[in-house]
């Protein structure tokens, strides 16, 4: 049986957070929100691979040293490298947003609830560095 316990991911740049917007199609009538990428892990993978492979799938970057910050929850800050590479797929959207602006977003409840408790993270710190 698969292990489906899904996790989140925080991916900062310069003090703005990507999130991505998804819709089913050009006519897709449902108001669909903003939301941090997020995944669901494999059977024998760790959570901080779960995280790199969907990342990879949904941005087209390969991101390293992935933060734990809590049960589900991680951090990585981007590269101008990472930033380069950034490819998006049909139908979804891909931006940066400073925390100020996520107010006047529809944001997923899971993501709004992740900014909330941990926007101290877009500050350019580590999380190791921002707990000391």
């Amino acid at each position: 049986m698969a292990d489906i316990s899904s996790s989140l991911i925080l991916l900062t740049y310069k003090g703005k957070i990507l999130l991505m917007h998804k819709t089913n199609g050009v006519l897709d009538p449902v108001v669909h929100p903003w939301s941090l990428i997020g995944g669901e892990r494999r059977e024998k993978e760790s959570f901080e691979e779960a995280m790199s492979r969907t990342v990879e799938k949904e941005t087209g970057i390969k991101i390293e040293n992935i933060e734990r910050i809590s049960d589900f929850k991680y951090h990585a800050a981007l590269t101008d490298d990472n930033i380069n590479k950034i490819q998006r797929g049909e139908f979804q959207l891909l931006d940066f947003f400073a925390p100020k602006d996520l107010q006047k977003l529809l944001l997923s409840d899971s993501t709004q609830e992740f900014v909330s408790n941990y926007s101290y993270l877009t500050d350019n710190t580590s999380l190791v560095s921002a707990i000391k």
